[in-house]
């Protein structure tokens, strides 16, 4: 996969040469903390081109640096959900579309493998990549595309599970990216049930408690006294 340049949007009143420093100090610690995770500031700094001085004026700690390669992947992340345009494709289509979509991203970020707080922050429900998802999946279970008997947040957060654990296949060298799709969306969409043991064969695996607490807070009114 080609590397693109991590792109820096300008807030009002920064010089551009801070911008263009920024950017070109979070990809190369993209670049470096990829291949050599332990690696130091300083590391970072000369694959950077610009001394320790400037990067710490931009990050003062280890931290910051991650957290802002982490906001670079939420924002990136978003754009390629965005660009799927899944409302004009059938549920199951879009869902496999995302899911290449955000191993794409994924792997350029896999820094932040080891990062719970990307998968956790990116299929939050408010989150800008988990809405369009998590309306591609309602979509699919009004048209019968998917199956109804799961709540909509439990599809959502199982696909960022497989999807954490393809990132992590992907950067530890046992799969390639298509390879990782495939797999995804086969144990998403089609579970781990023989070829012609359909959904509907089987009782609903989620109780009706779980089912309602998932899909939305109890609406009990307290007791009057």
């Amino acid at each position: 996969m080609a590397r693109q340049s991590v792109e820096v949007h300008p807030a009002p009143g920064r010089r551009a040469d801070a911008i263009r420093n920024e950017a070109a100090i979070i990809d190369a610690a993209m670049r470096v903390l990829a291949d050599r995770p332990a690696a130091s500031m300083g590391e970072i700094a000369e694959a950077s081109g610009l001394g320790r001085a400037t990067l710490y004026r931009h990050f003062r700690t280890r931290g910051e640096l991650l957290a802002a390669i982490q906001q670079h992947a939420l924002a990136a992340a978003g754009q390629a959900i965005a660009a799927c345009r899944l409302a004009t494709h059938p549920a199951r289509t879009a869902l496999v579309h995302a899911v290449e979509a955000l191993i794409g991203v994924g792997d350029r970020y896999r820094v932040l493998g080891r990062e719970i707080t990307l998968s956790t922050r990116m299929f939050e429900q408010q989150h800008g990549v988990a809405r369009p998802l998590l309306a591609t999946i309602r979509r699919g279970q009004r048209t019968g595309d998917l199956r109804r008997d799961l709540p909509a947040p439990w599809v959502l957060a199982s696909m960022g599970n497989l999807l954490v654990l393809a990132l992590r296949e992907i950067g530890a060298g046992r799969l390639e990216p298509a390879a990782a799709t495939r797999l995804v969306t086969t144990t998403l969409l089609d579970g781990i049930a023989r070829d012609g043991a359909g959904a509907g064969a089987h009782p609903p695996v989620v109780p009706d408690k779980v089912r309602a607490t998932i899909r939305r807070p109890s609406s009990r009114k307290p007791r009057e006294r």
